[in-house]
């Protein structure tokens, strides 16, 4: 992280932990001042409520934090708090068989036919790897996969039997959102894949089916 980098230009250092969640990534142990992430992903897993959370280590930032919640007004319902709570129990089990799925899916899809490129940084070979492994502890459930169009990852969700088509992540269900319908600057084909929980044989066996 380039937190010196960040303090030479009097700048804060603020990062967006959602896809690690802090069993991937602890980013304030490694220099960030403020961590914000979305709990509605990984860290609830079940896609039934919006919530979210910012950390910090400096009392004052988090003072000011806490007077703007006060003036602004937002703040989580005890429903959405409860169903967090609950969720957090668990989350450990949850996360260690996506980041598993994940990586076996990714093995997959590097040596497919159908496939242009793969990227997750827990490939040995991607160009994020050597990073993500001085700084990350697991490497997150979601995998970002090219196809040859965007007909392609149609016909991936159609014919997959695990997979459905999702914006969100980080869910007990493997999805899959194709990410230029939303106007990112990626090619038609680029799709992103959420793995969840699923029995990790039958995900990888059911992907190789559907691109296939």
């Amino acid at each position: 992280m380039h937190r010196v980098g960040c303090r030479s230009r009097g700048a804060l250092l603020v990062v967006d932990n959602t896809t690690p969640t802090p069993l991937g990534q602890q980013p304030l142990s490694l220099g960030a001042d403020l961590v914000v992430a979305s709990a509605t992903k990984a860290l609830a897993g079940h896609g039934d409520l919006l919530a979210g959370y910012v950390a910090g280590s400096h009392p004052e930032l988090m003072a000011m934090l806490e007077r703007e919640r006060l003036l602004a007004g937002a703040i989580l319902g005890p429903f959405e708090a409860w169903l967090t709570l609950r969720s957090l129990g668990s989350f450990g089990l949850r996360f260690e068989r996506q980041c598993h799925n994940a990586l076996a899916v990714a093995l997959m899809l590097r040596g497919h036919p159908a496939v242009r490129a793969v990227r997750y940084p827990g490939l040995p070979d991607d160009p994020s790897h050597e990073l993500a492994c001085r700084q990350m502890k697991r490497f997150g459930g979601l995998v970002g996969v090219e196809l040859v169009d965007a007909a392609a990852v149609h016909d991936l969700v159609a014919r997959s039997g695990l997979l459905v088509a999702a914006t969100s992540f980080g869910g007990i269900h493997s999805s899959v959102d194709r990410r230029a319908r939303w106007g990112d600057p990626v090619p038609e084909g680029f799709a992103r894949l959420s793995l969840g929980i699923e029995d990790t044989d039958d995900l990888v066996t059911d992907i190789d089916r559907a691109l296939r």
